[in-house]
């Protein structure tokens, strides 16, 4: 639902010149996302340089990479407004606009982008990142992918890839539903490791997760080499999470995926630990003869999406509460 009607023009002109404008005081990060031919979307990080004229002009770092190609195209812009008093609040803001131009200066990059005559109330679904509490982590299992293709493949056969991080499964997927009843399984970081699971496996804490991809703290196996790990950047890699609703509202959320280590970093977020980002490629859908196809992901997962939202939610009703 837009935010600024279309109704009163000249209205609607003030309301997004006023958003604008704290955007650009208030030195909010602006993204503009650009889509590949292959479907894939780049989130170009900026900063509003001015916002005064007929056009918007964005400020974006050395490392950006604009080809002069894109003069034209359509993309989607998004940034957020943080209020600390008198309590933190955040307001998210969209909109579709057109490149107009693009300018390599010394300093960077500048993107002239056709201004909005509205702005919606909204955010890019995959960006959207929470901290879920380790009582909402069921599961977490991360394994090597060993498979030559992405066709299809019995869910059985997952039970031979090496696993990297997490305990074993208590509950297997079953069905083509992605949220079957499930007992509850052991949150990640809690409890005894299972006997079918070696006691040298470590342990993952689930840092961040949206719909798009996650991050996990995990450390090298026993006798493994710290600084290496047991993931490099570009591993792919099969992920199996068992996510609860806040308030136990559904059924745990059961979801496959296949994934790649988009980031490592050298320390952790736990002493000892070393974090890495996964970004989801594939989503595993399971048929009644438990046979997994995998289906490409575009633009995140809408299920993971759906429960990122309830948990941020949930932790804004308490923020506010207090």
């Amino acid at each position: 639902m837009a935010l600024f009607g279309k109704k009163d023009e000249e209205h609607a002109a003030n309301l997004v010149f006023q958003q604008l404008r704290l955007a650009a005081d208030r030195r909010a990060r602006f993204y503009v996302v650009v889509r590949t031919r292959d479907g894939k979307q780049h989130s170009l990080p900026g900063l509003i340089e001015s916002y005064e004229g007929p056009t918007l002009l964005i400020d974006m770092s050395t490392g950006v990479r604009l080809s002069s190609a894109w003069k034209g195209q359509t993309v989607e812009c998004y940034f957020r407004i943080v209020a600390m008093a008198p309590q933190r609040t955040e307001q998210h803001f969209m909109f579709a606009s057109r490149i107009l131009d693009i300018r390599a200066l010394s300093t960077g990059l500048i993107v002239e982008l056709e201004k909005p005559a509205a702005i919606d109330s909204g955010q890019r679904r995959r960006s959207v990142r929470v901290r879920p509490v380790p009582e909402l982590v069921g599961l977490l299992e991360m394994r090597r992918d060993q498979s030559s293709d992405d066709g299809p493949l019995p869910l059985a056969a997952l039970d031979d890839y090496r696993r990297i991080i997490g305990v074993a499964a208590q509950n297997p997927l079953e069905g083509d539903a992605p949220t079957v009843p499930l007992a509850p399984a052991p949150a990640a970081d809690q409890g005894p490791v299972p006997a079918s699971s070696p006691a040298s496996d470590p342990q993952p804490g689930l840092v961040d997760i949206s719909a798009g991809g996650l991050r996990a703290c995990i450390a090298p196996r026993a006798g493994e080499d710290g600084e290496k790990g047991p993931l490099t950047r570009g591993d792919k890699v099969v992920l199996r999470a068992i996510l609860h609703w806040p308030g136990g509202a559904h059924q745990p959320l059961d979801v496959l995926l296949k994934g790649e280590i988009s980031t490592r970093m050298h320390t952790g977020s736990v002493a000892g630990g070393v974090d890495v980002g996964v970004e989801y490629l594939l989503d595993g859908k399971i048929d009644a003869d438990g046979t997994v196809t995998w289906v490409p992901v575009r633009d995140g997962v809408y299920r993971i999406a759906q429960w990122v939202n309830a948990v941020y939610m949930e932790y804004m009703r308490k923020v506010r509460s207090r």
